[in-house]
């Protein structure tokens, strides 16, 4: 196991051992919370990870609006937690209401039965009244609800947040004509007269015009091209029957921005309508009573990037900015990104010596082989062939082969290793009148060899004689006669001449190697070689013949050469010299009968020509990070990526490979969202307008197109049509009208006021003992909404900024990397969770179940690692036993 990982183990069985010893003496372990922060903050960092304390004591809460949040308690924050809350009321709170889908069948006439909370009223309505007519009567006393014609049904809201109980009791109704009929009256203008309120025998002429007709509240929201929204925001929507929350994406169509709205409607009173690029906001009521509102907008800030010129940024990307921030950028590229490289000197074109290297890069390595003479094109392309194992490069310019990666920075890097080239030897200082034939057979790579010393003793050949008398032998005999290289018989007459028997021997020196002289009356007989191998051995077969020399049996052998060379003695075989030293092998011929010391010989072996440049000794060539002055201020980059953060902006981009020089002026804006609201009074909020007639010389007004005419002592209900405006034809009341009725079957509607919703981060938030509950990613709070606040509150985080309380000497160790550090983060896991704020902290678990948790990520570690800890004692023996 290597340091790293000891001391993890170590500061893991420390944990667990105070645990224990905590566990024996109570549940408690507060006490340690501090020290165990501590030790998890350096196995954190072991881990190549921070680790910030969590729990409500180490919180750091921002944008949190007191206005609109009260009350705020962290339940629960874990260790390096953080959470981000956005929300608001969803749904108001609000009265009951009820839709009478058979409202129709009062036209007949008939009653409605009203009860609100405790309290019941009847209503009557005559023959002939519209859906809107009904409305109308019912919105001009005080029963405790608002009505209005929803699409030819009747919608009933009550004023409080009382129950509402309604019944339908219609009545059939038939009409014989007698007192007060209508004479005149022109259909296309009046949809409904009711002389129910009349008494008998009135006649009276009613004559006069629409001034104006009642309208509706109205807004318009200005959209883009395209039927698009322009902006995201919220807002509340307001109406005659309440309020909601209401959002929109920018981009988003205006269809569905109408939808959003009419699924409210129920809630505002407001619908939607969408003409080309604009959507208008209706209210369902007209006249004084109708209203449409927008509050609250809360546009979003939208960032936005100006003047990047591709050829020069071919990526930036805006992280974040602050809200209504405008950050201009300005500076240099002063270093431009590239590539490691490394360069190879040939010649002609071609490799100068024939060797073998191996080519690292990004992706691995691959060895390479080049022989002298060899094409650097062809190499080049050996090369390229190889580029997807090696993340190497290559390109040829006239004698230069050039290596390059294939990333920028200096994180990248490429290597050529020289692992074998073409050597060269070379001899120097031979002195041919004392050694010949200097040989270097071998010698070590890169070397210099000096050979010094002296020929001690020369070599010899074997040798005898033969003495004749006055030139002829001295009696007849057969020999053998045995050299280095083999016997041959030789036969000797009387009185033979010396020179016959000489050439005799002569003739059969190619079987034996003995060579024969003639001196006078003297025979020698020699060796053709030097030293030991040169032998020379007469057997006498028959008769006499007799040798002096040698071992006096006639037998005689040279003597090899001895040498002293660097101070050790040397045998030569002969003359020929075999000299081995740790530097090489060397052969050479002692020039016969050369004695005393020889000139000395130097043995240089160099490599061949293997020209590399651009790099290390070790042939390694690194990348290049591009650098900027940026606003003033100096940055590196990571390879050709900038990450920076210039006031509030911070932003990632990455430089065209090759690019230096002055950056095109950039400018990063945070704009607010167009949100445009026409209409009303300019400030989002509109109402309608009653509409007015003037009949029979009187001024009346209305909220729909029902005018209540006084005629004498009473009144008639006098219903235009729709939208009608300008003068009506004059129309008469005469003679009375009966009614004869008949009861038809009641129905009941019956609602409850609906209660208010709420939302955070788009989930809906119950309330838990009197005040709102919510966790997001494992932050828990409880709130309660400040005292009159309704609507989307501001947007704020929670983050965990604890730091260990108690020193530590960090040790000089290395986090871990690779699959180590995988298996040992899925080691620990729960372990970190003994932080503050975590799961298992001394304020929500028992020390037995904390110790549990570090026995547990122990044995994980000693199944990781396979080893004991560095105290000597195993952790089994020390933890498990223990707990025995």
């Amino acid at each position: 196991m290597d340091t790293t990982s000891d001391r993890i183990n170590s500061l893991v069985a420390g944990i667990s051992e105070k645990l224990l010893d905590a566990a024996r003496v109570g549940s408690s372990f507060s006490n340690l919370q501090g020290a165990i922060d501590t030790a998890l903050t350096e196995i954190s960092e072991l881990l190549g990870q921070s680790l910030t304390l969590g729990g409500s004591e180490n919180s750091v809460v921002r944008g949190l609006d007191s206005g609109q949040i009260k009350d705020l308690e962290i339940l629960s924050l874990p260790p390096n937690g953080s959470a981000r809350f956005s929300g608001g009321v969803s749904q108001r709170a609000g009265n009951a209401e009820i839709l009478i889908t058979d409202a129709g069948r009062l036209q007949g006439g008939g009653t409605l039965d009203l009860k609100v909370g405790e309290s019941s009223r009847r209503i009557q309505f005559q023959p002939g009244r519209s859906i809107s007519g009904m409305a109308q009567q019912i919105n001009s006393s005080n029963y405790g609800v608002k009505a209005i014609d929803l699409d030819g049904k009747l919608q009933l809201t009550a004023k409080t947040s009382e129950s509402l109980e309604a019944t339908v009791r219609p009545v059939r109704t038939g009409r014989n004509y007698g007192d007060n009929q209508l004479f005149g009256v022109n259909a296309s203008q009046i949809d409904r007269v009711d002389l129910s309120q009349l008494p008998e025998g009135v006649s009276q002429t009613v004559q006069g015009q629409v001034d104006s007709v009642a309208s509706v509240a109205r807004l318009t929201y200005q959209g883009t091209a395209g039927g698009l929204v322009a902006g995201s925001a919220s807002f509340d929507l307001s109406g005659d029957l309440g309020s909601a929350n209401v959002e929109t994406t920018r981009g988003e169509s205006l269809i569905s921005f109408a939808e959003k709205i009419n699924n409210v409607s129920a809630f505002t009173g407001v619908k939607a309508e969408v003409n080309g690029n604009e959507l208008r906001l209706v209210s369902q009521l007209r006249g004084d009573d109708a209203e449409v509102r927008l509050s609250n907008v809360v546009r979003q800030f939208r960032p936005t990037v100006e003047g990047v010129n591709a050829a020069q940024i071919p990526r930036f990307d805006l992280q974040s900015i602050a809200d209504g921030a405008e950050v201009n950028l300005s500076g240099s590229v002063t270093t431009a990104a590239d590539t490691a490289k490394l360069q190879y000197q040939g010649s002609g074109g071609n490799v100068v010596d024939s060797a073998v290297f191996t080519l690292s890069g990004n992706l691995g390595s691959e060895q390479i082989a080049i022989s002298q003479g060899e094409s650097l094109v062809d190499v080049r392309d050996r090369i390229n062939a190889e580029t997807d194992s090696t993340g190497v490069t290559a390109s040829v310019d006239s004698d230069t082969l050039q290596f390059s990666g294939t990333e920028v920075g200096s994180a990248e890097s490429i290597q050529v290793t020289l692992d074998d080239i073409t050597q060269y030897v070379e001899v120097d200082g031979v002195n041919a009148s004392q050694i010949q034939g200097f040989t270097a057979n071998s010698s070590e790579p890169r070397s210099t060899n000096t050979l010094s010393g002296s020929v001690d003793q020369a070599a010899t050949k074997g040798q005898l004689t033969y003495d004749g008398f006055l030139g002829s032998t001295n009696g007849n005999a057969t020999i053998n006669l045995t050299g280095e290289l083999g016997t041959a018989e030789i036969d000797v007459s009387s009185f033979q001449s010396l020179s016959s028997l000489r050439d005799d021997i002569n003739d059969r020196t190619g079987d034996t190697g003995v060579v024969a002289t003639l001196s006078g009356s003297r025979i020698t007989l020699e060796s053709q070689s030097y030293g030991s191998d040169g032998i020379v051995e007469v057997e006498v077969t028959s008769g006499s013949f007799n040798t002096n020399g040698g071992d006096g049996n006639g037998n005689a052998a040279g003597a090899d050469a001895q040498l002293t060379i660097n101070g050790n003695s040397v045998t030569a075989d002969g003359n020929q010299v075999d000299y081995v030293d740790s530097l090489g092998s060397y052969s050479f011929d002692v020039e016969p009968g050369f004695t005393g010391t020889f000139d000395s010989v130097t043995v240089t072996t160099s490599d061949g020509s293997f020209d590399l440049s651009g790099g290390d000794e070790t042939g390694t060539a690194y990348g290049v990070d591009a650098e900027a002055t940026i606003n003033g201020q100096s940055y590196v980059a990571d390879g050709d990526e900038f990450d920076l953060t210039v006031d509030s902006a911070v932003m990632t981009f990455d430089v065209d490979a090759g690019f230096s020089g002055a950056i095109d002026p950039i400018t990063l804006r945070s704009d607010e969202d167009e949100f445009t609201v026409t209409g009303g009074d300019g400030n989002g909020n509109a109402s309608g307008q009653d509409g007015q007639a003037t009949i029979n010389g009187a001024i009346y007004t209305s909220s729909n197109d029902t005018y209540q005419v006084a005629i004498g002592e009473s009144s008639i209900d006098l219903e235009l049509a729709e939208f009608f405006a300008g003068a009506f034809d004059s129309f008469e009341i005469d003679s009375d009208v009966s009614t004869k009725r008949r009861t038809g079957t009641p129905s009941t509607y019956n609602a409850s006021a609906a209660r208010e919703r709420f939302a955070i981060n788009g989930k809906e938030v119950s309330k838990v003992d009197g005040r709102y509950e919510f966790e997001q990613d494992g932050v828990r709070i409880g709130f309660q909404l400040a005292d009159g606040f309704r609507g989307s509150f501001d947007n704020f985080t929670i983050t965990a900024n604890g730091a260990a309380s108690e020193p530590y000497s960090s040790y000089q160790t290395s986090p871990l990397t690779g699959t180590t550090l995988d298996a040992t983060q899925a080691a620990l896991i729960d372990l970190l969770q003994l932080a503050s704020g975590g799961d298992y902290d001394s304020k929500q678990t028992h020390a037995l179940d904390a110790y549990s948790v570090s026995k547990e990520a122990l044995v994980n570690l000693q199944s990781l690692f396979g080893v004991s800890s560095r105290r000597g004692r195993s952790l089994n023996g020390l933890l498990f036993d223990q707990s025995a």
